[in-house]
């Protein structure tokens, strides 16, 4: 990795606050030394990525939409849609225009093909992508590889409706017989009719909810058996589930219905202002963004009572209107994305000219403390080691088994325990006595690295 490229390099920090200069003048060193934030004050961010190749992606600080100067290296990196954010490997991963799986590094700030002839993907709850191919093939992301599963679906899939622990869940459709297929890692696929109408997975994927005729139908994927039903009395237009899984939600008309999952008895109803025609949960279970059939609008609604809280303006697309981490409301107005806080719905921050971007809100804890690149910081120290950082991750077993992997490939792998109780696991190659030797070997693994210096050797896993 030449100095010129990587000079000046921002990399954030938990909070996204700068830090001091190591008294040392290393501030790699520096860096390591410093315990980092509290995870209690991280803020959640919001990635703006571009559908169009040749703009930037950005990074925003939630609620007032406060841009942070972070640049990203990604040439030609496009999002059709977004399909996750992995937190264990920091990788945001998108699926372009062209049917290709794409990550973005958030350590180097680098994007990375990761698979092509993608037809479509989704996620588990883990947040590892699953996506399937024109002929039917499987793969899951593991360690930002993508692994084919022995498995195949029949034929395009119509929606891939959600993912579990080694499970992943088909819509297809042939002819007039629509299907729920169930295909697995490591065991034959599971297929059962389902009827028409809006399907939705719960969020580990252990139940799907299908708006019939005159209810909810709720299949069981990982076996066949008798469905469970919750009749109302017309076609659901749109059907969802709790975080948790334990209640299910459907609009109808202008009711919208809160169903218990276990009991399959109804134990809230309520007016909304009007029809409605798409419904959508908020991931931690506080709101309900409802959309109605006429105007660009959304109602809110509070998801414990089912009582209908306001009308604001946005725009219904897949990714918005969303409601992030902090409960902030999210909302497409015209070309803007609006920011509303979560409490009082008034408006907190604000982008302009945004009318074809894909947004997605997280809370991004990398884990590490902001260091600043300038070209002389990058020479080391006499005496000091060098070390090519590949991955980092909260997880132990994780980057044990990653830096194990790397071994069998007769690399000198091994990982570097936490500084600090709220640091991370970082799986290095090294020592190497220079720079020079450092980054060939960097070069050799074809991913994103960082070379960094330290006083002494991590200890051997």
């Amino acid at each position: 990795m030449a100095a010129s490229r990587i000079a000046p390099l921002l990399i954030l920090s938990t909070g996204l606050a700068a830090c001091g200069s190591g008294s040392d003048g290393n501030p790699i060193k520096a860096a390591f030394a410093q315990r980092p934030a509290s995870r209690l004050s991280v803020q959640p961010v919001a990635f703006r990525l571009p559908a169009v190749s040749g703009s930037p992606v950005r990074l925003y600080r939630l609620p007032r939409f406060d841009e942070v100067a972070r640049r990203f290296e990604t040439p030609g990196f496009t999002a059709a849609r977004v399909v996750s954010f992995s937190d264990d490997d920091d990788q945001l991963y998108v699926l372009s225009v062209r049917g290709t799986l794409m990550s973005l590094d958030m350590g180097t700030g680098r994007s990375r093909s990761i698979d092509s002839g993608v037809v479509a993907a989704t996620a588990g709850p883990d947040d590892a992508p699953h996506v399937t191919h024109a002929d039917g093939s499987v793969a899951v992301v593991e360690h930002r590889v993508p692994k084919l599963w022995p498995t195949k679906l029949t034929g395009e899939p119509t929606v891939l409706l959600g993912a579990g622990r080694g499970v992943l869940l088909a819509d297809s459709r042939n002819g007039a017989r629509r299907t729920l297929i169930a295909a697995f890692a490591n065991r034959a696929a599971i297929t059962q009719p389902m009827p028409d109408g809006p399907a939705v997975a719960s969020r580990w994927g252990d139940l799907v909810a299908i708006g019939a005729d005159s209810g909810v139908v709720i299949l069981d994927p990982l076996k066949v058996q008798p469905p469970e039903f919750i009749g109302l009395p017309e076609r659901p237009k749109a059907v969802g589930f709790s975080p948790s899984g334990h209640r299910v939600y459907a609009i109808h008309g202008s009711h919208l219905v809160a169903a218990d999952r276990y009991s399959g008895k109804v134990v809230n109803s309520r007016d909304l202002p009007g029809e409605a025609s798409d419904l959508r949960v908020d991931p931690l279970g506080r709101l309900l963004l409802v959309r109605p059939t006429r105007g660009d609008s959304v109602w809110i609604v509070d998801a414990a009572t089912n009582r209908y809280i306001a009308t604001v303006g946005g725009s219904w697309s897949w990714d918005l209107p969303a409601v992030a981490p902090d409960g902030t409301v999210l909302t497409r107005q015209g070309s803007d994305l609006v920011a509303l806080a979560g409490d009082s719905l008034t408006p907190t921050g604000r982008v302009r000219g945004t009318p074809n971007d894909r947004w997605l809100a997280v809370t991004w804890d990398p884990r590490r403390p902001v260091i600043e690149l300038e070209q002389a910081a990058i020479t080391s120290d006499s005496g000091s080691v060098l070390y090519v950082q590949v991955s980092s991750s909260s997880n132990e077993a994780w980057a044990q088994d990653f830096a194990t992997n790397l071994k069998r490939a007769g690399l000198n792998a091994s990982v570097l325990s936490p500084s600090g109780p709220d640091d991370s696991y970082r799986v290095v190659l090294g020592p190497y006595a220079s720079r020079e030797a450092a980054e060939d070997a960097g070069r050799k693994l074809g991913r994103s690295f960082w070379v960094f210096s330290r006083d002494e050797a991590p200890s051997t896993p």
